[in-house]
């Protein structure tokens, strides 16, 4: 791991907006909150990273603006997400969250259990029965793909991952909220990744936007009438 380079996140602002259809009117607010991945490392700015090309594919298929916003820090666990990521979101009552972590987690050996005590502390932050809201929790990706982890340290690591994911998918299933796995995602080739061979590159990062989009594919019905 110390011999992975350390690339810079994204540059720019940390906030925009898109309408792929100019179809105007008021935007659907989209927060991505969590670690590296969406502090837009790998990539030159958060247009190419992950939460612009979420919102570019969003617009897109559901024929509106969306106003986004990208929170993230490099090296962040979810304990970290949850104490102080939270705490830099400008817009804060989103109509759709995603929450992307677990890499770190994984790599410092975070329990199931605490994870999931800081994966509810996270969620409760936007879970509010009297305003509609989509959220996602994205999955960890899978490990066993990056070029820059050796054999068996991304099995390993894999393998931690995937305890953290069984917790996700429970919590989710309890609260009712998407929770996107990467365990049957296609092989990830060397396209996929940065200079470092660990973080996206701008092709990764339109990749993984799509695969979550899936998730969002369809409106919530009370979304749409509000």
């Amino acid at each position: 791991m110390k011999n992975i380079p350390r690339l810079k996140e994204a540059a720019g602002p940390k906030w925009g907006s898109v309408d792929v259809c100019g179809e105007g009117g008021a935007p659907c607010r989209l927060l991505v909150i969590g670690e590296s991945t969406v502090a837009g490392t790998g990539a030159p700015t958060h247009e190419l990273a992950l939460t612009g090309q979420l919102a570019v594919g969003l617009s897109a298929r559901r024929h509106l603006p969306v106003a986004w916003e990208a929170q993230g820090v490099n090296g962040a666990t979810l304990e970290r997400i949850g104490s102080e990521v939270l705490e830099l979101v400008q817009y804060p009552d989103p109509d759709i969250v995603v929450l992307v972590a677990g890499a770190n987690d994984a790599m410092a050996g975070r329990t199931p259990a605490h994870w999931g005590g800081d994966l509810r502390r996270i969620l409760a932050a936007f879970l509010d029965p009297g305003r509609p809201r989509e959220i996602v929790v994205a999955g960890v990706p899978p490990f066993r793909f990056f070029p820059a982890l050796p054999v068996p340290l991304n099995e390993f690591l894999e393998r931690r991952a995937s305890r953290l994911d069984a917790v996700s998918a429970r919590v989710c299933r309890e609260l009712g909220l998407a929770f996107v796995s990467f365990a049957d995602d296609p092989p990830l080739g060397e396209a996929f990744f940065a200079a470092d061979r660990f973080h996206p590159s701008v092709a990764g990062y339109g990749h993984w936007a799509n695969f979550l989009l899936d998730a969002l594919n369809e409106p919530r019905p009370e979304l749409a009438s509000t």
